[in-house]
């Protein structure tokens, strides 16, 4: 019984999550545990345990005789993430130059391809993004550094859909998409010192685009 409601609490936790990524949820808006049972047809337990773990993780503040608040997008705010983000990543690319294969590595080259040839298919460009910074994460073993990473990819998602209101455009993902070429071919010479110089590049022009488009909504 506690593990059929122990992973009833991890939907409805996954379900407003993505929401809020997604920016269904938008920064600033009250998430009303009564109205989200409902909307879930859950009771309200799982709804508060998922709240809770939203609130650990930075997407919602839990204000007293307010309920819980979707946490604001900001540019500061996006520095701090970008910038944790280039310090950790510079440490498992290293690794996955170390340690990644051949195999695995064509493997994500194989889902680059998909979206250099078909840049308006959204959904492709994020199985090939998340299957190469899987790759990156992957030959790294200090679950403090993995755990770190993936909360803070949550949040760098957020920000650029918010920033690009939406999915990226396709000139968006065709820059993203040549990046990330470049890091497979560092890859492919397992060079620890090119890899991540490439991984460096990468996020320092994601954090640029970001910043351009959030810009552009606090001028609107």
């Amino acid at each position: 019984m506690n593990h059929i409601f122990h992973s009833l609490g991890d939907q409805v936790f996954e379900t407003i999550k993505e929401m809020i990524i997604n920016n269904s949820y938008r920064p600033g808006e009250v998430l009303q545990i009564d109205k989200l049972a409902g909307e879930f047809g859950v009771s309200t337990t799982p709804v508060r345990e998922a709240l809770l773990r939203l609130e650990g993780i930075g997407l919602v503040d839990i204000e007293r005789n307010k309920g819980a608040v979707v946490t604001q997008v900001s540019e500061k705010r996006s520095r701090y993430i970008w910038e944790f983000r280039r310090l950790l990543e510079s440490k498992v690319s290293r690794d996955a130059a170390v340690g990644c294969t051949d195999e695995e590595i064509e493997a994500v080259e194989v889902k680059l391809r998909k979206v250099i040839l078909h840049p308006d298919d959204f959904e492709a460009y994020q199985e090939s993004d998340t299957a190469l910074h899987g790759l990156l994460a992957g030959h790294t073993e200090n679950p403090l550094i993995l755990e770190s990473l993936a909360n803070l990819s949550v949040h760098a998602r957020r920000i650029r859909y918010f920033a690009e209101n939406g999915p990226f455009r396709e000139e968006v993902i065709e820059q993203v998409s040549k990046e990330h070429s470049e890091i497979i071919a560092a890859l492919r010479q397992h060079d620890p010192d090119k890899v991540e110089l490439a991984v460096s590049r990468h996020l320092v022009n994601a954090e640029e685009r970001t910043k351009k488009a959030l810009l552009e909504i606090a001028g609107a």
